[in-house]
């Protein structure tokens, strides 16, 4: 084999086991996380002797999800560990560790067999050296609620379902929720934090409470003895020479390690006290050990933690109640490679000097100070987690644990065994769970040196007054149970049952699933999603519930449109994108850069990489905007090197952080509403927040209703006067009609859920989706206005579209490595600049000479594209395919040449926003641009320097120019003339609502796709900008109708109809690119095959294709997964799996026809609507946007036709193709029989038969020998 194919073969490999958590920053941002960087895979520790846990043969065990009819006693034989286990009358759903080759036995038993795997995390974590204090308060109108109202979200708990949360921060701690017992409430349902501690050491106590030696042999059943000395009383550890194994527990299974229970030997003895009258009291004489085993595979904290733990029964005889952690010597294991070299670590494996944890104390912190500085430098979680035994390694103990407690696979054991031996910990070494719950609830007590100068701020959160519910769940397959549970289940053997009160008021996401292929469903329609909406919705579960407010990150696979992976894609959840807010300028990894220019004023623009909408079924998302381009947190105390002096804080970003601003603005909202005494539901709430956001003159797929403005909502609760909300009778029902037929192919009863449906009532929502429409079809909602206030408020209502008003161009050339005048120290550089007013054809010479201002007035959103052809950002003609990167990012500042010399100097430039994506098109936003500008509007193409590969990141190779168009599109909001109101304005008395009739109106004319607006409800003080989307869908009535879909070329980078936009970046996740929706009405039942044809302009461009069913299923693909789908998880063949320098965004251009077109052959099955996804893999990048043509024939076969199969013209005009159904035979075709053959649609065997087939013949024969480009070995990476 070649050595490039070998080198490829190996990286596609190891792919499988890249999954970072921080999303990586865009373009030529510094990537302080990268995958594993912070890797530190030491196993060994000096307390404890283990045996390396290796981590290189562990695709042998993984976890896996099974389901499928019978009992899971059937699969019990192939699986080593059943995690958790639902059984029904029609099947079984479960969560197991199976060895790898036992996958394709269970198959061929009937069962559905799908890998589990973990979510993504939505944040851009970074440097750890701030600029200045964070700005959430300003921005999202929190700082007003706390000093206006005196609102803070006490009373409201925010489950945040994450990595954990570490409570070390003094001003996190306050936050931990607890029960009526002040015990924490903690869930761990990934089953990390079980602490064994069941080796026993007896102590011989005499009737005075003396510890004597043992002059007699051991009781049975003892690990040990307690012995006392001149020195102190201590557990015998050493035994002769022979040292005493424990049972550890091992945190990392089964990423690492062959099991989840390992031994590990202890030889140094441990102090319990000072002389034979003072010591630690177990008042049955037997002292329980244990070792805390935990750590990170990644991230800052990136390694383990030792920690041993002594816990007796200091009250009732055998009531064990209290655990004492040996912190001192944790933390010299901890920091031992931070000694000089020969230097030993100073461990005192004594626990007298420790501080003793009950729970219910509120002091459950493992946390040391060890200078006695009185700040904290060491955390090791909390104490008192409840954690899901998913491995069952308390199954094989007696009912003496606890008698009710049951001990199997799947039980949610208790903070702490009473009879001591076990408890649970909660912790988060990976800092993203803590993060995600600092925003919404730090004290802002503690100061933070964030200039590295004397200079202290504080950080203050948006609800520093609400309580977090930590739940760990990592797990694709641990959600749902989390989700349950901090709900208010309980689960019962194979049910699930209401307790009668949710266990958190508002349940907080920043994580997601891209590659959903792999579960074979449209997002929005896949299982978490529907469950989501479940979890929103009162009633849908049980007749007394009463609804969580479910809050999701969008993802951070912008700027594409369509880009919401699941269960973002939820359609009743409140899904949040990311704005700016340039806090980091100046500091840490942005230091000393030019292109980042000097200062942190700007904020409030859309993140490029905020993922956007529409859903699937064509309704508007997401739903709210918040911070996420970034701001500062606490964090936890850990200090990563040993004498560090930075204060624990870190800069948080992506929509990770977006979410939970906006729970934390839903609390303080709820706790207004309880202290009204007004009821409410997860819906409501929904609705205040989205009819008070702030308008960011974007589309509603790319920005909701705005940006969350907590200070007009709680002016609404307050029923201040001008104040309004906003809410139609319609979408609820609209999205019902559509996500019924899904809801019911769900047999709840395998997931332990007796009720399961969306209620038939009345649920008002603000955003309106007017359902899937034929064209000239009519859609009507009535809109209720409530004023809460004592006037009269006037409104005018506006049916609004965003149009693009002015474009203009520039060509030009790139010049690397160019050096700032101020900041030019050795591989320093400063984009190429140029003017705003410059981004135009100079048609005159006086043209070149004016500076005027380029933005037109009535402008209200500027948008700034750079494209570059596809054969410059990629190196064609290298042995490696994406082995040779290269790209441009896009900055725009506002100059100020402060010395009148004309010349740009860094400390001149103030950025307003960003984009950098790795891909040939760069976008950045900017909201009411004419504001943003004090001096002179100036855009930065910022070279990056070297040239990357998609394989290993930075190649330390010069970049080389390239030829790019620089764009500049401006909008403003005008009349949407589909839609009707039945007034233009309303007047709305006090203490009242009033309603209005809207109705959308289909164009006849109307391709399919979806459809975008707002509908403006405008007051004197107030607005509320209401999403508005609607489908419109293709009627198939009768067999053999063709329908050809014409491609338009267009200016508009906007979401449109008939041309995808350059969107994919290949260091993001699968989701990346730009997607389109289309939709196929199946009216004959007869009909049951679609050939369809699409094709594009050029060759460099790629789609990847799903055919979606009326249930939500994936029916056909171009681009089936195959063998590496069956065996590795692939989600389509086109992938490239992630690397080091990619979370998985990378595509190869896999051809099923030609360079610029593709075929597929749909079975269709049931009438009903038939959905087609289209993706931009890959992008030409000659322009921002590029036609698409489908052409489709809707048919009916047998086993004796060959079906006939249309092809669309080489490219179709518009003005040639009504775009609607016609009823003539296409008789022209240009796919041979052969092609034909190969691509026969028939049952579910055949297609797996085929994707098998396809995946090894064209996977490997694809993936490996095409990226080798000629007959050459590989010399040199």
């Amino acid at each position: 084999m070649p050595q490039a194919a070998l080198f490829l073969l190996i990286i596609l490999l190891g792919s499988l086991f890249f999954n970072n958590s921080y999303s990586f920053l865009g373009g030529d941002l510094p990537q302080q996380y990268q995958q594993n960087s912070q890797l530190k895979l030491e196993h060994t520790s000096g307390i404890v002797k283990i045996n390396s846990i290796p981590i290189e043969k562990q695709d042998q065990l993984k976890r896996y999800l099974i389901f499928g009819s019978g009992t899971s006693f059937d699969a019990n034989s192939e699986i080593k560990n059943q995690i958790h286990t639902i059984e029904s009358q029609t099947g079984f759903f479960s969560v197991g560790v199976i060895s790898e080759n036992k996958i394709s036995k269970l198959q061929s038993q009937g069962f559905y067999v799908i890998e589990d795997f973990l979510v993504d995390l939505h944040s851009s974590d970074n440097s750890n050296d701030i600029a200045e204090i964070s700005r959430i308060g300003a921005i999202t109108g929190s700082e007003m609620v706390h000093q206006n109202y005196n609102l803070t979200g006490t009373g409201i708990k925010i489950a945040v379902i994450d990595t954990g949360v570490d409570f070390s921060n003094l001003d996190i701690r306050h936050s931990l929720a607890r029960d009526k017992d002040n015990i924490p409430i903690m869930l761990d349902a990934d089953g990390q934090g079980i602490i064994l501690t069941n080796a026993t050491f007896v102590a011989n106590i005499d009737e005075n409470g003396i510890i004597r030696n043992f002059t007699q042999s051991l009781p049975e059943d003892v690990t040990s003895k307690v012995y006392r000395t001149k020195k102190g009383v201590f557990l015998d550890l050493y035994q002769n020479g022979n040292g005493t194994i424990l049972q550890i527990y091992n945190s990392f299974y089964p990423q690492a390690g062959f099991a989840p229970i390992f031994n590990g030997t202890l030889t140094d003895d441990m102090k319990i006290g000072t002389n034979n009258r003072d010591y630690i009291v177990s008042k049955s004489g037997i002292y329980h050990l244990g070792i805390m085993y935990q750590g990170a595979l990644q991230g800052p904290f990136g390694q383990v933690q030792v920690v041993p733990v002594l816990v007796v029964d200091s009250v009732e005889s055998g009531v064990y109640d209290t655990i004492i952690p040996d912190m001192s010597t944790s933390w010299e294991d901890y920091t031992r490679f931070d000694l000089p070299s020969g230097e030993k670590p100073n461990y005192d494996f004594d626990f007298t000097d420790e501080t003793p944890i009950k729970l219910g104390s509120g002091n459950e912190f493992l946390i040391y100070d060890f200078d006695d500085d009185g700040k904290f430098d060491y955390s090791a979680g909390t104490i008192g987690a409840q954690v899901l035994d998913i491995y069952g390694v308390v199954q094989n103990k007696t009912s003496t644990i606890d008698p009710t407690l049951k001990a199997i696979n799947g039980t949610l054991l208790p903070p702490m065994d009473p009879n001591g031996e076990f408890f649970g910990v909660m912790t988060d070494f990976v800092g993203h769970g803590t993060s995600s719950a600092a925003s919404i609830i730090s004290k802002g007590s503690q100061e933070y040196d964030i200039y590295n100068n004397t200079k202290k701020y504080t950080i203050r959160g948006v609800a520093p007054g609400a309580q977090i519910i930590p739940v760990k769940a990592l797990w694709f397959g641990d959600i749902v149970y989390a989700w349950l549970w901090s709900s208010g289940f309980e689960n019962n053997q194979n049910e699930w049952k209401f307790i009668g009160k949710s266990r958190a008021d508002i349940i907080s996401n920043s994580w997601g699933v891209s590659n959903f292929p792999s579960l074979g469903v449209a997002p929005g329609m896949d299982i978490l999603s529907l469950i989501l909406n479940m979890l929103v919705t009162p009633q849908s579960l049980d007749f007394h519930y009463p609804g969580v407010l479910m809050v999701t990150s969008a993802g951070n696979s912008g700027h594409g449109y369509g880009t919401l992976g699941l269960p973002t894609a939820s359609t009743l959840a409140i899904s949040v994108g990311a704005t700016t807010n340039n806090v980091f300028v100046g500091y840490g990894s942005f230091k000393d850069q030019p292109r980042f220019g000097n200062t942190t004023e700007h904020s409030n623009n859309v993140v490029d990489f905020s993922s956007r909408g529409p859903g699937y079924i064509g309704d508007p998302k997401p739903d709210l905007m918040s911070i996420g381009a970034y701001s500062f947190t606490p964090s936890q105390v850990t200090k990563l090197e040993k004498d560090s002096t930075k204060d624990p804080f870190s800069l948080f970003g992506g929509t990770s952080m977006a979410a939970p601003l906006v729970s934390g603005s839903a609390a303080l909202v709820m706790e207004s509403l309880n202290k009204k005494f007004e009821e409410h539901d997860p819906l409501e709430i929904k609705n205040i927040l989205m009819s008070t956001a702030t308008d960011l003159y974007n589309d509603p797929f790319t920005q909701g209703a705005g940006l969350v403005n907590v200070f007009d909502a709680i002016k609404f609760v307050e029923q201040e006067n001008g104040m309004f909300i906003v809410y139609n009778d319609a979408t609820y029902s609209n999205i019902k009609d559509i996500l019924d037929s899904s809801v019911e192919r769900v047999n709840s009863t395998v997931f332990g859920i007796e009720q399961f449906q969306l209620p038939d009532k009345k649920i008002f929502l603000t955003s309106w989706f007017g359902g899937q429409l034929f064209p000239d079809d009519r859609s009507s909602a009535t809109f209720t206005i409530e004023n809460p206030s004592d006037e009269f408020i006037e409104i005018s209502i506006k049916p609004q579209t965003i149009e693009l008003i002015q474009k203009t161009q520039l060509q030009g050339t790139t010049e690397p490595q160019i050096q700032d005048p101020i900041l030019n120290e050795t591989g320093t550089f400063a984009p190429n600049y140029i003017r705003l007013s410059d981004v135009k054809e100079h048609e005159t010479l006086a043209s070149l000479y004016d500076e005027s201002n380029p933005i037109p007035s009535e402008a209200t959103l500027m948008v700034l594209n750079v494209n570059f052809p596809f054969e410059t950002f990629m190196n064609k003609t290298d042995d490696i395919y994406a082995n040779d990167l290269k790209i441009s990012s896009l900055y725009l500042y506002d100059w100020n040449d402060k010395n009148d010399d004309n010349d740009v100097s860094s400390d001149e430039l103030s950025m307003i926003n960003r984009g950098g994506s790795w891909g040939t098109v760069q976008e950045i936003r900017i909201t009411l641009p004419n504001e943003k500008f004090e001096h002179t509007p100036l855009v930065g193409i910022y070279p990056v320097p070297t040239r990357y590969s998609y394989w290993i990141g930075d190649t330390q190779q010069n970049s080389t120019s390239i030829d790019y168009t620089l764009s500049s599109s401006y909008y403003k909001k005008t009349k949407w003339d589909v839609i009707w109101t039945s007034s233009d304005s309303v007047t709305v008395p006090p203490k009242s609502s009033s309603e209005v009739t809207v109705t959308i109106i289909a164009p006849i004319n109307s391709q399919t796709g979806v459809y975008q607006g707002f509908l403006t409800f405008e007051g004197d003080k107030h607005t509320a900008n209401v999403p508005v989307s609607y489908v419109v869908k293709t009627k198939i009535e009768e067999k053999d109708s063709v329908v050809l879909i014409p491609g338009q070329s267009s200016d508009d980078v906007l979401y449109g109809h008939g041309y995808v936009k350059g969107a994919f970046d290949m260091v993001n996740r699968y989701m990346a690119g730009d997607w389109r929706q289309y939709y196929f009405d199946i009216e004959d039942p007869t009909i049951n095959t679609a050939a369809i044809d699409i094709s594009w302009e050029s060759d460099d461009t790629n789609l990847s294709v799903f055919v979606i069913d009326p249930q939500g299923r994936i029916a056909q693909t171009n681009m089936p997964s195959g063998v590496f789908g069956q065996f590795l998880g692939w989600p389509s063949l086109d992938w490239l799996g992630t690397s080091p320098f990619s979370q998985g965004g990378g595509f190869f251009p896999v051809k099923n026809k030609d360079g610029n077109s593709t075929v597929l052959y749909v079975p269709i099955n049931q009438t009903g609507t038939y959905g087609m996804l289209l993706h931009t893999t890959l992008f030409g990048g000659n322009s921002t946007t590029e036609p698409i043509s489908i052409a489709a024939k809707f048919t009916t076969i047998s086993h004796e036709q060959i079906p006939e199969i249309i092809e669309a013209p080489n490219f179709v005009h518009e003005e040639t193709v009504t775009g609607q159904v016609e009823d003539e035979k296409l008789k022209d075709s240009s796919i041979d029989k052969e092609t034909i053959d190969e691509q026969k649609i028939s049952d579910q065997s055949f297609n797996i038969f085929i994707g098998i087939l396809i995946g090894i013949v064209i996977g490997v024969a694809a993936l490996i020998p095409l990226v080798i480009r000629k007959k050459k070995t590989l010399t040199k990476q």
